[in-house]
Order: structure tokens, then C-alpha cells, then sequence
């Protein structure tokens, strides 16, 4: 019994190293970054795959680490150590960042990058560059579940929208349906069939490169396998989703919209349960006969550098700071907010045409808003109006999905063409002042003026109104402000009519004092 108690009690003790805890340390940095991409991997389904990489990743450095290479000799310690103080002290300046812009992509590339330096530094502390070299790619493959630039992802949106619309109206001609492209819409007799997101093989897509990237890691594949892979995925979610949109107007002309509605996402699903495990196969595939055998040298239990005790202690305590250190300036900053102005639309009822409308639900899922208000009409002048309001309830999301749904995302989505951003409109009566984003799409050849308003619930006391646009000034000045997880409200208004951008401003400026109203 004594024999055991010691035992234990010496295991105990050598956990207690410098090792363990930079260990720690640094495992905790990889999931405050993979806690911050969560909320994207929530509210935006072609990223849900970003839940399995944080497991993906473990599984291959764990492959890899019983064939490592035997440690090469470490020179420049002391630059390691400096290169690993900067990246955390970066840390401070991340937490603060992303806790007022959740849904900045440019932080999550720079945290990626933050925990992918200090776990090469690690490495190299550890085995030097053969170490940094042979455990570089299972680690790289973390960043596979960071969402991709916003210009980046809607440049393959719009463009697959776009290409796979084309190719189902050639497919649809053979099958001797009569239809036409519109942007992104294929416009059948019935009406029009929309290629969305999930269409598009946007989803099945980034699934696939994560699918064939993990697949050619865990095969140790060379470099022309894996690009061959790579393109294999390619192929395949192109196929499968022309499959899946020709299927669907297949079943909108012959069966009716109501029927292709209802199996939108039993296609979408089925083109998921197609492609992943065609990779799969794939893989199989072009998998070397005889796999070549890899280096065993380092099989024997490695002799690690000591790291001092001082260090491991101080790198906790300066995670530990830099949380404790950004709760406290929200915490003391969001005592001080006072409350935007709060406003209401009363809509213009007896005017010409008007028509109150509902958000689609299948809009409002992908929304996630907890009000919403549309409707349309006509003005004196015969100008048409749309306009409709979103407001998101205070919570951590609230401002990654308010701000991920801006005319220039959503809209050429529907198959209108972004013409020209005219800037800032800025109007103030009934004690309200709003700032408005003012561009112009091009819709079935004619110009639609769309005006675009984000506001929080609370700014700070010294604050004017900003429109949260998201441009680096908006954001840096929520960080200032001690802006995070506010209520949010958007107005959108869309004026079909004005021949040019000062008449649409002159309209939209007369109808707004009794278009809004305060609380």
C-alpha cells in the first residue's frame, strides 16, 4: 500500500514541470481560438464540418507523433523565446478585438496563426526544425475550420451560383424543359427556381476539401496525390450538385414548386451522403500498393529540454491575465453605455399597393432573428418601396448575424448585380439620427436604390452614432467603446423608380419622418 501511495504521489509530482504546464498553456490558446470560431461554425451551415477538425487534427499529430524524426540540434534558443513572448503578448490585443467583432475573419486568421507560431516554437524548443517540419502539416490542417475572407467566399458563391445555374439550363434544355438563366434564378414556366447557397455546393464543397485534405494526411500521401484528391472532390460536388439542381426543376416543372420546396433539403443531404463517402473510395483508390515506410528512429521515449518551472508558471499566469483582463474593461465599460435612441417603422398602410409582408422561413433559419417586418407599397409619384426590419435580442451571436447579412451579400443572391456603393446617407428628425448605407443594383435592367441601416442597442456617452458597416473604424471603435454582444436592428429599404442616386436620397429623406418613428 506504501508502494503505491509513493508511486502515485511521484507521478503527481512529475506532471509538475515547465513542460506540462507551457503544454497547458498552449492547448488552452487552441480552444479559446476553436470557442471563437464556434460561433461561425453555428450560424453558418456550410462551416458546421468545423466542429470535427479540432478531433481531426489530435487524430493526425497523434499518427504522426510514434514516427517522429529523431530531435536535430536547437540553435537560437533565446530568438525562440523572444518570437514566443511577442506572439503572446498578442494575445491581449486578440481577446479584446473579437469580443466586439465576433464576426471579424481577419482575427480568426491572425489567432490561427498566433497558435500555429507558438506550437512551431514549441516544436522547435522540443526537436528543432525536423520537429517544426514533420509535424507542421496535421497542425496547418486546424486551419481548414477558419471561415474564409468574406470577398474570397462570396467571389465562389456568386461565381458556383452562377456556373451551376448556367449548366442546369443546358441540362434542362435536353430534358426538354423550357428554361432560362437569371443571374442565379432558373426561370421555369411555373416561375423561378433559386440556386441558393447550399445549391451551389458551397457546403459540400468546403466539406470535401476538408475531407480529402484530412484523407490525404492520414494517407500520407505525396504531393500529386494530394492534388489529385483534391481535384477529385472538386469533381465530385460538381457533379452531384448539378444532379441535385436539375433534379429539383425536374421536379419544379413537372410537379410544382410546392413539391420541389419539399425536398430541397432532402437533395441537399443526399448529395452530402454522395460525396463524402465517394472520397473515401477515391482515396482508396489512388493508394499506393506497397505504402512507403517511414522513419522508426525515434521510437525510444524522447529526452525533452527542460523548460524552466518560472516559465510554465508565467505563461498560465499571463493567460490567465489576459481573460481576466478583458472581462474587465467590458465590464467596466458596459456600465457606462447609455441607450441608442429606439425606433419603430409605422408602416404607410393606404398608400398605393401596399402589401404587408412575411420574411420566408426558410430566410428567417438562416437569419436567426427574433423579430422581423416587411412589407411594399407605392408612392405618390409611382415610385415601388420595399422595406423590411430584423432585430437580433442581446447574445453572443447577435452581432456576428446581424452584420453577416448586408445588401451586398444577400442580394446578388437573388439575382441582382451590385452597380455602385454611393456612401454614407446621414438624416436626423424625431430626435432619432440613423445613418444609412446607400448603394444601387441593377434588377431586370432596371436600378434599384437600396439603403441600409445597422444599429446597436447601447454606444458610449461621448459616441455619435456610427454605422456598424464594418469597416476597421466601426470596429476598432466598439473595441474602445466596450461594445460586445449588444441587441442589434437592421433597416433596409429598397426604392425602384429615381433615375439617379440624389433623387432616390431626396425621396428616401421625405418619407423617412413618417416612415420612422421613436419610442
Amino acid at each position: 500500500m506504501g508502494a503505491t501511495t509513493r508511486s502515485a504521489s511521484f507521478s503527481w509530482k512529475s506532471l509538475w514541470t515547465g513542460q506540462t504546464l507551457v503544454l497547458i498553456a498552449l492547448g488552452t490558446c487552441w480552444l479559446l481560438f476553436f470557442d471563437e470560431l464556434r460561433g461561425e461554425w453555428q450560424i453558418n451551415a456550410q462551416y458546421s464540418y468545423g466542429y470535427v477538425v479540432p478531433l481531426l487534427t489530435a487524430v493526425l499529430v497523434w499518427r504522426r507523433w510514434p514516427e517522429r524524426p529523431p530531435a536535430s540540434p536547437q540553435g537560437r534558443l533565446g530568438l525562440v523565446c523572444l518570437a514566443s513572448a511577442g506572439l503572446l503578448l498578442f494575445q491581449l490585443p486578440l481577446r479584446l478585438v473579437v469580443q466586439a467583432n465576433p464576426e471579424w475573419r481577419l482575427i480568426y486568421w491572425f489567432h490561427g496563426f498566433q497558435a500555429l507560431g507558438l506550437s512551431f516554437c514549441l516544436l522547435y524548443w522540443l526537436g528543432g526544425w525536423r520537429w517544426v517540419r514533420f509535424f507542421a502539416p496535421p497542425l496547418a490542417f486546424s486551419l481548414i475550420a477558419v471561415p474564409w475572407p468574406m470577398e474570397l467566399e462570396q467571389m465562389v458563391v456568386q461565381g458556383l451560383m452562377r456556373f451551376v445555374a448556367g449548366l442546369t439550363v443546358d441540362v434542362a434544355d435536353w430534358l426538354n424543359i423550357p428554361a432560362v438563366q437569371d443571374g442565379n434564378l432558373v426561370k421555369i414556366g411555373l416561375g423561378a427556381v433559386g440556386i441558393d447557397e447550399a445549391c451551389s455546393g458551397v457546403r459540400s464543397l468546403q466539406s470535401a476539401l476538408m475531407l480529402s485534405i484530412f484523407l490525404g494526411e492520414m494517407n500520407r500521401f505525396s504531393v500529386f496525390r494530394r492534388l489529385s484528391l483534391l481535384g477529385g472532390s472538386l469533381l465530385f460536388v460538381l457533379i452531384a450538385n448539378l444532379t441535385r439542381t436539375t433534379f429539383l426543376v425536374w421536379l419544379a416543372a413537372n410537379r410544382g414548386l410546392h413539391r420541389m420546396e419539399a425536398w430541397h433539403d432532402t437533395a441537399g443531404v443526399l448529395v452530402m451522403v454522395i460525396v463524402l463517402p465517394g472520397l473515401i473510395w477515391l482515396a482508396h483508390l489512388i493508394r499506393p500498393r506497397e505504402q512507403r515506410l517511414l522513419s522508426k528512429g525515434a521510437a525510444q521515449a524522447p529526452v525533452f529540454p527542460p523548460i524552466p518551472l518560472w516559465a510554465g508558471l508565467s505563461v498560465i499566469a499571463w493567460i490567465g491575465a489576459t481573460e481576466a483582463a478583458t472581462e474587465t474593461w467590458y465590464r467596466f465599460h458596459e456600465v457606462h453605455l447609455i441607450p441608442n435612441p429606439r425606433w419603430t417603422v409605422a408602416w404607410p398602410d393606404r398608400s398605393p399597393e401596399f402589401k404587408k409582408g412575411n420574411v420566408p422561413d426558410r430566410s428567417l433559419a438562416i437569419l436567426r432573428c427574433s423579430n422581423s417586418e416587411s412589407a411594399s407599397w407605392q408612392d405618390q409619384e409611382g415610385n415601388q418601396w420595399s422595406a423590411f426590419i430584423l432585430r437580433w435580442e442581446p447574445g453572443r451571436n447577435s452581432a456576428q448575424l446581424a452584420k453577416g447579412h448586408r445588401p451586398e451579400i444577400c442580394l446578388p443572391a437573388a439575382g441582382l448585380r451590385l452597380v455602385e456603393d454611393l456612401g454614407q446617407v446621414d438624416w436626423q428628425a424625431n430626435g432619432i439620427e440613423m445613418l444609412f448605407r446607400h448603394a444601387t443594383f441593377e434588377n431586370g435592367g432596371g436600378l434599384l436604390h437600396v439603403f441600409y441601416s445597422l444599429s446597436s442597442d447601447y454606444r458610449a456617452p461621448s459616441e455619435k452614432p456610427l454605422l456598424e458597416n464594418g469597416t476597421r473604424a466601426s470596429r476598432l471603435q466598439a473595441v474602445l467603446a466596450g461594445k460586445r454582444n449588444l441587441g442589434q436592428q437592421i433597416l433596409e429599404i429598397a426604392i425602384h423608380g429615381p433615375d439617379s442616386g440624389d433623387e432616390a436620397v431626396a425621396l428616401l429623406k421625405k418619407q423617412l419622418p413618417s416612415l420612422v418613428r421613436g419610442n
